[in-house]
């Protein structure tokens, strides 16, 4: 099953142009049918005719980035778009895709537990195919972080943080999504390509920070683009990073992947593949085993574990 994906940054800022020449020349170099396209739309981008011509690319899966319905808090994160702007934006992409992913984000600085509220209310009235949920993570080269270390920007206390996860998990179950990744839930549609990733299968990736991973190797594309181009120019992989793993490091990152997985990871088929290493890397965790991991015939978190995965996974990395 081969499948695509448009995303890790802005694609939609693209001309469509030069999307057409990336899927044509992947067409004839590595693939030809594709069951699932996705592309990942900024709210501001997305307009009708966009959307015809994506589809008629063979695109048939929308994913875009909403993060909050505040506007406030929309603001403090840099958006450049309106809670109205994305409602316009989601109105015209489901006139074109049958199957579309909205992105939220929560525990955003000043956000209280009335604002995830409403989010799920978005999620409700709208009823996207797939939503995800992440939780901030705020790095260092980002302007936001340098706000909340002058104090001009505060991120919610943990509790407050925690009874937003406990909401959102509950408020998704109750209106009929289902949980099949840590962040991810659905109707009826998983993300395909991105249980690629949470699987540890092959794939490749193109582009500026692309990662990829075929049979026992890894590597992640340079971020600079003068470096990128020089390197393609000459010839050269654009790698900033390449390793080639060993048994146990493929085995650690097929456990902290594949854990991600409501379903788990089949235990007795990691013992087939890997024989004992499996045992090895598996003792790391093997304490979490009865509140946080459920140590069957599949290894898989428990409802509980879901929770706390960070600290399990932290093991693994």
């Amino acid at each position: 099953m081969i499948t695509l994906y448009f995303g890790g940054g802005t694609p939609s800022h693209v001309p469509v142009k030069l999307i057409e020449g990336v899927i044509e020349t992947l067409a004839k170099n590595v693939f030809l049918n594709v069951k699932e396209a996705t592309f990942e739309f900024n709210p501001e981008d997305v307009n009708r005719q966009l959307c015809r011509d994506l589809r008629e690319l063979g695109i048939n899966r929308a994913s875009v980035g909403l993060q909050t319905s505040s506007d406030d808090l929309l603001k403090v994160i840099g958006r450049p778009y309106s809670f109205e702007d994305f409602k316009k934006a989601y109105s015209i992409l489901r006139e074109t895709f049958d199957n579309v992913n909205v992105d939220f984000m929560y525990s955003l600085p000043f956000e209280k537990l009335s604002d995830v509220e409403n989010d799920l209310k978005t999620v409700e009235t709208l009823i996207p195919d797939h939503v995800s949920f992440y939780e901030l993570e705020v790095h260092e080269s980002v302007p936001l972080f340098s706000m909340i270390q002058a104090g001009q920007a505060r991120l919610p206390a943990e509790d407050v943080s925690e009874g937003m996860y406990d909401l959102i998990v509950k408020t998704l179950e109750e209106i009929g999504y289902k949980r099949y990744e840590l962040s991810s839930w659905t109707k009826e549609k998983s993300c395909l390509h991105n249980l690629r990733y949470w699987k540890n299968e092959d794939y490749m990736g193109f582009g500026l920070s692309a990662g990829s991973h075929i049979s026992n190797e890894r590597w992640v594309n340079t971020t600079e683009i003068q470096d990128y181009i020089s390197k393609i120019s000459a010839g050269k992989y654009p790698h900033a990073y390449e390793s080639k793993n060993d048994s146990i490091v493929e085995i650690a990152e097929t456990l902290f992947m594949g854990l991600r997985l409501a379903e788990g990871i089949d235990v007795n088929e990691m013992r087939e593949k890997f024989g004992d290493d499996f045992d090895e890397v598996f003792s790391r965790i093997k304490k979490f085993c009865g509140e946080l991991l459920e140590c069957s015939d599949r290894l898989k978190f428990t409802k509980t574990g879901m929770k706390f995965s960070a600290m399990v996974l932290r093991e693994l990395a």
